[in-house]
Parts: structure tokens; C-alpha cells; sequence
């Protein structure tokens, strides 16, 4: 047999062997690996509530045979198609727009849904408090709660903030100081360097809990599970440390987490699509939720948020948290410390103050601009340098989006809205 006719061979069976392996992975029964955690009764399957936000979304089209259950074939399948279409790779971002006008912005977002790439979008501008632009584009409520994910570390800061103006939690002090019964090593944290991620629980999000879990039980198993990452050394991005904060906060005030942030912030801003709960599973009244990933919020109803922080807390004239504790929370906490496991897109010379990405600050750590991305293609920041704030939502993957939210941030800061 000559060489040319082995190396032919060789590669037939090579390509047959991928063949077999590529069925084999396809026809098993199994859930996929990563989400095999969401199946949250063991039945071996996922129901649409087990699926997360993004399965959910596109739960019909992939339950092929109609049980309301999707098997690990269904998912397989799903994964195979998303990886050789379009519709996984990430948006194309052409060049920014000429024209510098309200229109121009509109057609913008309306690219990616036109081409069949986004099935929605929306976007809300605010100066000084008061919207500036507004428009929404396909399958997209503005009203409706989406799933924040990580973009629930700002409001949850905030919370805290408001806690801390009531004198029941002292974001300075050593968490031991709050609370005696507490892991060794825990004591020392304390909750400004957490909420910066500069302490406390490594980069991990640590939501694979039950929907029936307690604040309390969540975070003292996290607390076991993971030694406290010390202050000074470091920074890593996760959402762990803020399960604990939660319900440090509770046993504080002796109100549940819902109970505070509707007192808080829900009420006095008329935030009416807030509810917490579990990040997989969705919003509830009652049971799981992470303070760092669980918030499910409408676009109008982050507008509110982002209009109360450009009127130097107060909003419609109720005063929500006052301008020196909006000065501590937007303190960048990272300063020139090493940073480790940061998430997609994130610069390495960003700092972060309380719940938010710290794009730019002054030479005394202020945050001159600040970011919060979620992680089913949202983008909040706030300017206040140019006096600009914004909210772009999507649903969809953020590390699909990304690069056009960050592209629909820099349109919208040059178009002309007065």
C-alpha cells in the first residue's frame, strides 16, 4: 500500500470515528454537561422552568416531540444547531452611523433584529433625571421583567446602601462585627470590599441551590464551602460573597431580602416589575434567591433607578439614599490590585465599586463612569462626566452581544438628543 493510500485511510478513520463519537454524543439520553445542575427534581429531564431564561425563550422549538420536558437528545440537538448556524456566533458590528441623530439611533437597533440576528431590543436614555430617548424595537416589552443576572449586584448594592443610611448594616465594618456566629476567616470581611469583589467568596456564582433554599442555609454553605479570599490581594469578579451579604442583611433587620428592597427602593420609585428569586427558575414570592444574580427587572423600571442616581438620590422628589452614601458606593475599591477570572469584555483596568464595573475614575477613586452588564444581554451605565445614563436590553447571551451593546453605548453617546 503506498503512503498517499495509509494517509487516506488513516484519515477515513479518523473522520469515522468523530462520526461515531459525534452520534454517540448526539442520541444520549443524558442532560448536557452544565445543565444536568438545573435539573432540580432528578427526573433526568428539564422542565420550562428548569431551563433558564435563554433555554426557555426557545423552549418550544426544542421540546421536538411535545412532552414539556426536554431530554438530553432535544438539547443535544439544539447545541449542535446553535453551534453551525449563525445564530451562536457573536452580532457583527458595522460602522457607527454618520448621521448623529435620534433616527440614525433607531436604526441602529433596529440592524440586528431586522436581520433575523436579535428577535428584540430596547434602549432608554436619560439626562438629569428625565428620559431623553426611549424605543424598542421586535419581540420586546419594555415593561416586562427581564432576568439581569449579574447586572443584579448594582440594585442589591444599593439596597445595602439604604440599609446602611438606617444604621442596621455598617458597610465598613468587619463582618464580625454584624454577626458573631460566623466561619473562621469570615469575621474579618467586610461588606464594602465584597460588593467590589476584593473579598470574601472567590469568582464563582454559586447558584446551584434548590428553589426551596433559605437565604440563611445558602450562605452559610457557601461559607463552608469556600475559604474567605483576603482583602488587599486581589480582585475576582463573583457573586458568591453577595449570598452572604443578603442575608447578613436580613438577620440585621430581621426582614426578608424581598421585604427590604421594596421598602428600600421598590416602593418609593414604584418599581412594579421587581421580584427576586432564583436565576434558573425565575422570580417568586418565597424561597431561593441570589442577591447577586436572582433580580428580574423591566427596562422602564431600571430607568427609574438610573434616573433616582443622576438626582443625587432622590426621585420625584422622595429622597431614596443620600449623596454621601452614593459617594461611598461609588468608590472604586480595586485600585491597582491584580485582576483574576475577570468575566467576557471586561478590561483589565477597570475597577469596581459597590455592584458596578468602574470604567473611569478620578485621581480619588470616584467613579466618573459606571457599568453594570447583565448576563442575558443587558447594559447599564451611568455617565457623570457627560450627564448621560442608559439601559440596552436584549435577551440573549451577553458574550453574543457584547460587542454591539458596547458599540450601542458609544452611538448613543454621540447622537444629538436635545
Amino acid at each position: 500500500m503506498s503512503r498517499l493510500a495509509t494517509i487516506a485511510l488513516c484519515i477515513a478513520a479518523a473522520g469515522a470515528l468523530a462520526l461515531v463519537l459525534l452520534l454517540l454524543w448526539l442520541f444520549d439520553p443524558r442532560l448536557p454537561a452544565g445543565l444536568a445542575a438545573r435539573d432540580f427534581t432528578g427526573s433526568g429531564t428539564l422542565s420550562r422552568e428548569e431551563a433558564g431564561p435563554l433555554l426557555r425563550r426557545d423552549f418550544d422549538a426544542i421540546d421536538r416531540d411535545s412532552s414539556g420536558d426536554l431530554d438530553g437528545r432535544e438539547l443535544r440537538r439544539y447545541i449542535l444547531v446553535d453551534a453551525l448556524s449563525s445564530r451562536g456566533r457573536a452580532l457583527n458590528v458595522p460602522p457607527l452611523p454618520t448621521d448623529r441623530d435620534a433616527a440614525a439611533l433607531r436604526s441602529w437597533l433596529a440592524g440586528p433584529v431586522e436581520q433575523g440576528r436579535l428577535r428584540g431590543a430596547g434602549m432608554l436614555l436619560l439626562r438629569n433625571g428625565e428620559i431623553v430617548f426611549e424605543h424598542t424595537v421586535g419581540e420586546f416589552d419594555p415593561d416586562a421583567p427581564h432576568p439581569l443576572g449579574t447586572a443584579s449586584t448594582w440594585p442589591a448594592a444599593l439596597t445595602l446602601g439604604c440599609l446602611a443610611e438606617r444604621g442596621l448594616m455598617d458597610l465598613a465594618l468587619p463582618l464580625e462585627r454584624l454577626h458573631e456566629d460566623l466561619p473562621a476567616g469570615w469575621g474579618r470581611m467586610r461588606a464594602q470590599e465584597m460588593l467590589a469583589h476584593v473579598a470574601g467568596a472567590p469568582a464563582v456564582t454559586a447558584a446551584d441551590f434548590s428553589q426551596d433554599t433559605g437565604l440563611e442555609t445558602a450562605a452559610r454553605a457557601i461559607m463552608a464551602r469556600y475559604p474567605p479570599e483576603l482583602p488587599g490581594r486581589e480582585m475576582r469578579f463573583g457573586t458568591a460573597g453577595y449570598q452572604v451579604l443578603g442575608w447578613l442583611a436580613e438577620a440585621r433587620s430581621e426582614r426578608s431580602w424581598r421585604r427590604m428592597f421594596i421598602e428600600c427602593l421598590g416602593w418609593p420609585m414604584s418599581l412594579d416589575s421587581a421580584g427576586w428569586g432564583h436565576p434558573v427558575t425565575g422570580p417568586r414570592s418565597e424561597g431561593f434567591l441570589s442577591p447577586g444574580l436572582g433580580l428580574y427587572l423591566s427596562m422602564a423600571d431600571y430607568g427609574r433607578i438610573l434616573a433616582m442616581l443622576q438626582q443625587s438620590g432622590r426621585f420625584h422628589g422622595v429622597a431614596i439614599l443620600s449623596p454621601e452614601t452614593l459617594a461611598e458606593l461609588e468608590r472604586d475599591r480595586v485600585g491597582e490590585l491584580p485582576r483574576v477570572d475577570l468575566p467576557h469584555g471586561v478590561a483589565n483596568d477597570w475597577g469596581h465599586a459597590a455592584g458596578a464595573w468602574c470604567e473611569r475614575r478620578d485621581a480619588d477613586g470616584a467613579c466618573r463612569r459606571l457599568l453594570s452588564p447583565g448576563s442575558y444581554g443587558s447594559l447599564a451605565w451611568l455617565d457623570r462626566d457627560s450627564g448621560l445614563a442608559g439601559v440596552v436590553v436584549t435577551l440573549d447571551s451577553t458574550v453574543r452581544v457584547w460587542d454591539w451593546l458596547l458599540a450601542t453605548r458609544a452611538v448613543a453617546e454621540q447622537t444629538r438628543l436635545d
